[in-house]
């Protein structure tokens, strides 16, 4: 519900081509219904389904509405509800294409022509390359993106791979009695503790050397869609794989995005990569409702400006 105590509205619908997609699109009250706002669609957060990881989705939905949005979360082919696709085409390429589909059908359906994609995890990176590929898309959410680690140079997955290892042992297992009492009867992997005391020298006191992102194609996509004026969020979990992969590969490229007010990045501590824990999804959704009315509030100033 909103203020006034008005709730949401949530309708069932298929889309796609072939009508095989199937979506919850949440409307807001008529009180506060807003046509200058774009629509937000909600990309699957890998292979779970519309509701998102802890109900997640439907949560960030429902809330985004009660600010005026019109809301699309709806399920990839072969996900939830939507039938598989018919043909071979790969994941990556009729993610991009269903996303259209889903602003195609908020086109026809609301009068929509503008849109701010959020995803979580393989979401995120969907967000992102959709975002790349049509200009419709003004704003992107991105919770915990991974980016093109697959494709990414050895180098780069071997020190992903080290910090992770060092992060353990440093901000875990050295805190935990049972991991001292494990050392002491000869039962930790000892060859894990040398590797995580090396990366951790190494990082500390010799000049870093920044891992190659060999093809990867992440800082060109961000460079352009920043250019482009196309408003970013992005969200990470402290410590997660995704944070550690965009640091490594942007440097001080991420600051310097970020100064110049069109790309946010926060981190939350203490979070999973899905935000299991209730107090970390709060902290999600506040972050995403913020940045969703100070990113409306000033394209809805240069619009009155331009009018």
């Amino acid at each position: 519900m909103d203020r006034t105590g008005a709730a949401v509205r949530e309708e069932a619908v298929l889309f796609g081509q072939t009508r095989s997609l199937v979506g919850i699109l949440t409307d807001p009250p008529e009180s506060i219904k807003n046509t200058n706002l774009p629509g937000m669609i909600l990309l699957n957060a890998g292979i779970v389904h519309r509701v998102g990881p802890q109900r997640l989705y439907v949560k960030i939905a429902r809330s985004l509405a009660e600010l005026g949005f019109v809301v699309l979360r709806f399920d990839f082919s072969g996900i939830g509800d939507s039938r598989v696709r018919p043909d071979n085409l790969p994941f990556e390429r009729s993610a991009v294409s269903e996303a259209q589909d889903a602003m195609n059908h908020l086109g026809s359906a609301r009068g929509m022509d503008r849109f701010v994609l959020l995803g979580l995890c393989s979401g995120a990176d969907m967000s992102l390359k959709t975002a790349w590929y049509d200009p419709r898309v003004v704003g992107a959410v991105l919770i915990n993106p991974q980016g093109d680690q697959q494709d990414a140079a050895n180098e780069l997955n071997a020190f992903a791979v080290d910090r992770k290892i060092s992060r353990y042992y440093w901000q875990t297992a050295l805190r935990n009695p049972k991991s001292w009492l494990r050392a002491v009867r000869g039962e930790a992997n000892y060859a894990a503790i040398v590797r995580a005391l090396v990366f951790q020298l190494r990082h500390r006191y010799a000049r870093p050397k920044r891992a190659s992102s060999g093809m990867n194609r992440d800082p060109a996509n961000f460079r352009s869609l920043v250019e482009r004026g196309v408003r970013l969020l992005l969200v990470f979990s402290k410590g997660d794989a995704g944070l550690d992969y965009f640091r490594e590969v942007y440097g001080e490229e991420l600051r310097h995005l970020c100064s110049g007010g069109k790309m946010d990045l926060h981190v939350i501590p203490r979070s999973t990569h899905t935000f299991t824990f209730l107090r970390d999804q709060g902290r999600l959704l506040g972050l995403v409702r913020e940045w969703a009315q100070s990113v409306t509030a000033r394209d809805l100033e240069v619009v009155r400006e331009a009018t």
